[in-house]
Formats: structure tokens, sequence, C-alpha cells
């Protein structure tokens, strides 16, 4: 049986590919799916928190580079 998100979930979800390279995106949201499989209900909290360690666990993010500064500046664009 399907779990049904509700539209704050998805958001969050999708909110959550957009820093992901496009190559991890597809990657992020199946094994986001497996960890999620033969749940029928998850809380926001927790769908949030799962969705965090799969990009943690999996190294699906880097932080930018600070183009080799050696201090990062909120200013520089």
């Amino acid at each position: 049986m399907p779990i049904c998100f509700t539209d704050i979930q998805l958001d969050e979800i999708f909110r959550m590919t957009k820093p992901l390279i496009p190559a991890c995106r597809d990657q992020f949201l199946q094994i986001l799916a497996y960890e999620l499989r033969g749940r029928t209900d998850i809380g926001d909290g927790e769908l949030n928190r799962l969705a965090r360690e799969v990009i943690k666990a999996n190294h699906l993010f880097e932080a930018p580079d600070d183009m080799g500064s050696g201090r990062w500046s909120r200013w520089r664009r």
C-alpha cells in the first residue's frame, strides 16, 4: 500500500532536492522510497529527519567551495 504524503510533506521532499545536483536527485528519491517501504503513515518530523539522514549517509550533497580564499564571506557573489 503506498504512502499518502500531505502537500506539506511533498513540498518538503522536493525542497530538499533543490540543492542536490540533478544526478543525485533521482538517487535521493529512490533511496528515500526504499527506506519508506512497507510504511503506510509517516509524520512530518520523521520524514524530514529520514530525508536528511539519506542525504548525509549517501554523501549526496557537497557544500560549495569557498573559492580558495580561506574564508567565506556572505557578501561575496
